[in-house]
């Protein structure tokens, strides 16, 4: 009896859900037969379902594309997959490619905070800045991911002179009036900001994404003498999650958390010493919001809206 030895007991295998877990982000194919009369093939209809035919970005826009119900087979991305009704995603077939999984990928927003704006020396330009700091908790408890950031703006930027004559510098409502892609100088000039590689499936992290905003306030525009500046902008912050950018035939950028909301309305002026001074403040503290749409879509950025008008 001495010489026996228990065998090790096979590890159970992970229980599988009762339900079907569609993964936010995906492409799958859909059972026409069991699709019956539900009318996909319309754009409010399929993204009010959690469902479209494509959503495809760029600087210059944003494009959702209805599924098209007379391809065979019918293909679907999942944008939102607590939209999708019980008997659509019964239509939606698991693969190889898009196994069963039980969890979902979260991220979660520990901290959003903003310090006060300042105006410093830039290059040897005074300088309008701010900074929006979030602090993140990244879990892919679902599927290997990426993520990333993108924002829309909705601003007016606007240089006062000494004459009493005003010029425009950055108008995003000029035109249809809706926000557009936020664009930096130094911005890759890609619509998604990657926050770093891919993290692998079942790993979590905590992570820090800030950014500094700016508008520089030269002393003369165009031999006018520039007395003031003022910025009124409202920023939509979206985290993004993708599990192959590089596969945009199976994978598509969606939103992964609340959109989240902040803004300034500033005004520096000159002081009677030479010293470019605040002189007017309101800010919007970054927090998450419900009444920003959940899918980001825009018809321009910030850099095409930028403008030299005179008034």
């Amino acid at each position: 009896m001495e010489h026996i030895f228990p065998l090790p007991r096979p590890m159970p295998a992970p229980p599988k859900p009762k339900h079907p877990v569609l993964q936010a982000g995906h492409r799958y194919s859909i059972d026409t037969q069991k699709l019956a009369d539900n009318p996909l093939g319309d754009v409010e209809h399929d993204v009010q379902n959690g469902l479209l035919g494509d959503y495809s970005l760029s600087i210059e826009r944003a494009a959702v594309v209805p599924v098209d119900t007379k391809r065979t087979p019918i293909h679907a991305f999942v944008w939102n997959s607590d939209l999708l009704s019980p008997p659509l995603k019964s239509c939606l077939a698991l693969t190889t490619a898009h196994p069963q999984q039980p969890k979902q990928n979260r991220l979660t927003l520990l901290d959003a905070r903003m310090a006060a704006p300042t105006v410093s020396l830039a290059d040897d330009m005074p300088t309008l800045s701010i900074s929006p700091h979030f602090e993140l908790a990244w879990d892919t408890a679902g599927f290997c991911s990426q993520l990333g950031v993108l924002q829309l703006l909705e601003s007016t930027r606007t240089a006062h002179f000494a004459n009493g004559k005003t010029m425009t510098l950055l108008d995003t409502e000029s035109e249809e009036g809706d926000p557009v892609l936020y664009l930096s100088e130094e911005d890759r000039r890609v619509p998604v900001i990657p926050l770093g590689g891919f993290q692998k499936q079942g790993q979590q992290q905590k992570l820090l994404f800030s950014q500094t905003v700016t508008q520089a306030i030269p002393s003369e525009i165009a031999g006018n003498t520039v007395a003031s500046m003022s910025v009124l902008e409202k920023y939509t912050v979206y985290f993004m999650q993708n599990a192959g950018p590089d596969r945009p035939d199976l994978y598509i950028w969606v939103p992964l958390h609340l959109p989240i909301v902040w803004g300034w309305s500033i005004r520096v002026q000159l002081r009677y010493d030479g010293v470019w001074d605040i002189f007017r403040k309101k800010l919007i503290m970054p927090s998450a919001s419900t009444e920003a749409p959940k899918l980001p879509l825009w018809q321009s950025n910030s850099l095409l809206r930028q403008t030299m008008q005179m008034a």
